[in-house]
């Protein structure tokens, strides 16, 4: 019977683990939706470590025969594990932030379908860095105008789609937009919500 404790086993767990585990978080950062459990997620991260070593192996073969100083070969094994996999999800972000990858299908007559769940987690997931204005209605008919920027926050939880808006407005009855003296951020229920407008800066009246 296999021992998986020693240590020549945990080595190879561990390198089939880590590079996947950091592929994938680094490119969940920067996508929204849920995400599963480190434990469910065991047999991705060992497929994406695979694949990462496959990919770079032209790369990586020459680094592991260096024969150098101990902190030579600590920086090189920092490399492979670390760094390599931190670049390789940050690319994989850019990938699906910026549908690449979907261009790159429809250009040959093909629909992928999208690695965003919903509607909600893919708006937001697309914010522009100077951020939005939005315009809140309430399920009971009343409207929320705001500015949705850096400091302000959309749940990427499923189960309660609150919203934070950093900056409120009022909006007079020709529906003009008129900040309020002072700066308050208004925190916006699930429930409450009937449906989100978006405006570009300068599209609000």
């Amino acid at each position: 019977m296999l021992d998986f404790l020693t240590s020549d086993n945990i080595y190879v767990g561990l390198l089939l683990i880590i590079p996947g585990l950091i592929i994938v978080y680094i490119r969940s950062r920067f996508l929204t939706g849920k995400r599963p459990s480190h434990t469910d997620n065991i047999l991705s991260y060992v497929v994406v470590s695979i694949i990462y070593y496959v990919v770079t192996s032209p790369l990586i073969e020459p680094l592991l025969n260096e024969r150098g100083p101990l902190p030579i070969r600590t920086l090189i094994w920092g490399l492979i594990l670390i760094v390599g996999p931190a670049l390789l999800g940050l690319f994989l972000a850019a990938w699906v932030q910026k549908e690449w990858g979907g261009k790159s299908a429809r250009l040959i007559g093909l629909s992928p379908v999208h690695v965003i769940p919903a509607a909600w987690d893919w708006r937001f997931s697309k914010l522009p860095a100077g951020g939005l204005f939005v315009l809140v209605t309430l399920t009971e008919g009343s409207r929320v105008a705001g500015f949705f920027g850096s400091n302000s926050f959309a749940s990427s939880d499923t189960s309660e789609r609150d919203i934070y808006v950093e900056e409120e407005y009022d909006i007079d009855e020709d529906d003009v937009w008129m900040p309020r003296p002072s700066k308050a951020g208004i925190l916006i229920s699930a429930k409450e919500i009937r449906h989100i407008e978006f405006f570009e800066p300068g599209e609000t009246t």
